[in-house]
């Protein structure tokens, strides 16, 4: 199954596939429909070219993990995350509307409410996320979802991160789209939440002007630009604005982080306090008049231009000769830049790479920081063996002499492969089933059972219990409601059958066998020959039912003997009833024929059937036997 061909199929048979609604260089977004909860939503899909590799497969799954800590009105929401037959897929919130880069591209620049309005609501968006420690790192107009009544949605947290992580990436983690990217991701990957304020202002210059900042015929031209060259100011492009707005584009495009806005909020606070004193105004009027001079500051002047005497004109440089002469700075300059890059790079120190093998990445990032080797993470893997944020391999190899300032590029281990057990009671068995597999465990052992306020095929409860995380594929046990418990049964019938199999009869009727009879017949022995209540009584669940069974089958004549005892008044203090077994040792064998539960102190008699020259009688009242021997 491939993202090209999946209109109309069903998704873990629960989303099915609508049609397409875009799609970037990492996935395609379809519409679909939740067979489950009635509804559509936007399924984000891996392209299969993708889904073969493992880096771009953690970074897909890396989205739906950032983002399910974030739950603001304008960040789209993620409802579900899985696979499907090879098929790496994030299930969305769908919004109505279009991107921000749609709205540029039919509108050009914007009214500049509009845009400072626009910008207010990615600063919430950032701001929310920011406080959990998560950074966007790529806002760029096509991650910016704008509702059909001009409510924003920041999209795309594909390549967020959180701020305590590592903030150094390797080469290939450093991300984002070129024209929209901060001088610290694009020279070194480092990242904080003014890169994400730095990308912001490229967004709102281009809202305000039309354009971006920076062009180049490749995106490392224009991620040059973004390290080595100053923004141009957006009154030289739209000379109408306010300084006040140039002013808050400037300061989120300043070089250094530290310049920047503090934070989200602090740069929504300077747009609303804007936006609440009115853009009517365009620039200053200040600013386009001249100050006339003071009353004495004038008369000073007006003297002095009385005094001075005639000069003579002098002549500058020709326009040639300032020409050549800057080009020929310049090219000094560049010279000597290369010659001392050159000397440095002869004269670097040689090192020793340490191990790092089984130690933890903050530890070996200080130990390599020490001998000038910068740390470089090639990937994460599971590793059920190796604790999460030990490194499990390196290169180069420990013990390789290399210069300072080279790479070591390690292999980081992300624990155990987890899972999170959802919360599934009160669900169908169905739904179950579904969240189950959804979250990668497994449905364990099912255990029905009669619950009075649960209705029946709901889930009661589960084990292990919501929220813990366990290894995936864990099986989770559920026990399942048959609704509320029968009031009444109708008396099986157990006559003909061998007393085992009547026991389990009555077990699975809600029935509880109370005394067992036995005495000789034509049938086999162990055969149930009365019960009591007859067959087809309505009789109460949990009603105690008494059967007589045949102790042996009568071969001629018999011996009777008349068992009488009494069950001492000390057992009183135990039970209310005492168990009371007979067993008769004779020619037959040895069997049952007395088994009851009596009350202490009222005496009781049993006739005994035997056949021989002599039989042992065993007497066992509450667990203490007696034996007698009995002759015809």
């Amino acid at each position: 199954m491939s993202p090209a061909d999946i209109t109309g199929r069903k998704v873990l048979n629960r989303y099915k596939i609508v049609e397409r609604i875009g799609g970037g260089g990492m996935s395609v977004v379809w519409k679909a429909y939740d067979l489950v909860l009635d509804r559509f939503v936007a399924l984000k899909v891996l392209r299969p070219e993708m889904s073969e590799d493992e880096e771009f497969i953690r970074r897909f799954r890396r989205e739906a993990q950032s983002v399910a800590s974030l739950s603001h009105p304008n960040i789209v929401n993620i409802y579900d995350v899985g696979e499907d037959q090879g098929l790496y897929f994030i299930v969305m919130e769908l919004i109505e509307g279009e991107t921000l880069r749609d709205k540029l591209k039919r509108e050009g620049a914007l009214d500049p409410e509009e845009a400072l309005d626009i910008a207010c609501q990615i600063c919430e968006a950032l701001s929310h996320a920011h406080a959990r420690r998560i950074i966007h790192r790529d806002i760029k107009p096509q991650n910016i979802l704008i509702t059909k009544n001009g409510h924003v949605k920041v999209a795309d947290f594909g390549i967020a991160r959180a701020l305590g992580a590592i903030s150094t990436t390797s080469r290939d983690l450093v991300v984002g789209s070129a024209p929209y990217l901060s001088p610290e991701q694009a020279k070194n990957g480092e990242v904080s939440n003014r890169s994400d304020i730095y990308s912001l202002g490229v967004v709102l210059f281009e809202m305000l002007t039309g354009k971006q900042p920076f062009a180049g015929d490749s995106p490392v031209a224009v991620a040059l630009q973004h390290v080595h060259s100053e923004a141009p100011s957006v009154k030289e492009m739209r000379p109408s604005l306010p300084d006040s707005v140039a002013k808050v584009v400037a300061k989120a495009l300043r070089k250094n982080p530290e310049e920047r806005f503090s934070s989200a909020d602090e740069m929504r606070r300077e747009m609303k306090l804007i936006l609440s004193q009115g853009l009517e105004g365009s620039p200053s009027r200040a600013a386009g008049r001249r100050e006339e001079p003071a009353l004495g500051e004038r008369g000073s002047h007006e003297e002095d231009d009385d005094l001075a005497r005639p000069q003579k004109k002098r002549r500058g440089l020709s326009l040639g000769t300032k020409v050549f002469l800057t080009v020929t700075v310049i090219f000094l300059a560049m010279g000597a830049y290369a010659l001392k890059l050159f000397s440095d790079w002869m004269n670097v120190p040689v090192v020793t790479v340490p191990d790092l093998t089984n130690k933890l990445f903050v530890d070996a990032q200080e130990e390599c920081r020490r001998l000038g080797l910068p740390l470089m993470i090639s990937a994460w893997r599971n590793d059920p063996e190796v604790p999460a944020n030990v490194i499990i391999s390196q290169s180069p190899l420990p013990g390789e002499q290399v210069k300072q300032g080279r790479e070591i590029w390690v292999l980081v281990s992300k624990g155990q492969d987890l899972a999170t057990i959802p919360d599934v009671e009160g669900m169908t068995l169905k739904e179950a089933s579904v969240e189950l597999q959804n979250a990668e465990v497994n449905m364990g052992n099912v255990t029905r059972m009669y619950h009075e306020q649960i209705e029946k095929d709901r889930v009661i409860s589960q084990s292990p219990k919501a929220g813990l995380q366990v290894p995936k594929n864990t099986p989770v046990d559920l026990v399942v409601s048959q609704g509320p418990e029968p009031k009444t049964v109708q008396m099986p019938n157990v006559l003909g059958m061998m007393l085992d199999e009547a026991r389990e009869i009555l077990a699975d009727s809600l029935l509880v066998l109370d005394n067992i009879d036995y005495q000789a017949s034509t049938v086999p022995e162990g055969t149930v020959i009365g019960q009591n209540p007859p067959p087809g009584t309505e009789v109460p669940f949990q009603h105690r039912v008494s059967l007589t069974v045949s102790s042996r089958t009568t071969t001629g004549a018999t011996h009777r003997f008349v068992k009488v005892f009494r069950v001492p008044e000390a057992y009183r203090g135990q039970t209310e009833l005492v168990r009371v077994v007979i067993t008769v040792r004779d020619d037959l064998g040895e069997r049952i024929v007395y088994d009851k539960l009596v009350q202490p102190e009222i005496e009781q008699r049993v006739t005994i059937e035997w056949e021989g020259t002599q039989a042992t009688v065993i007497t066992d009242i509450g667990g203490k036997k007696t034996y007698e021997t009995i002759r015809p």
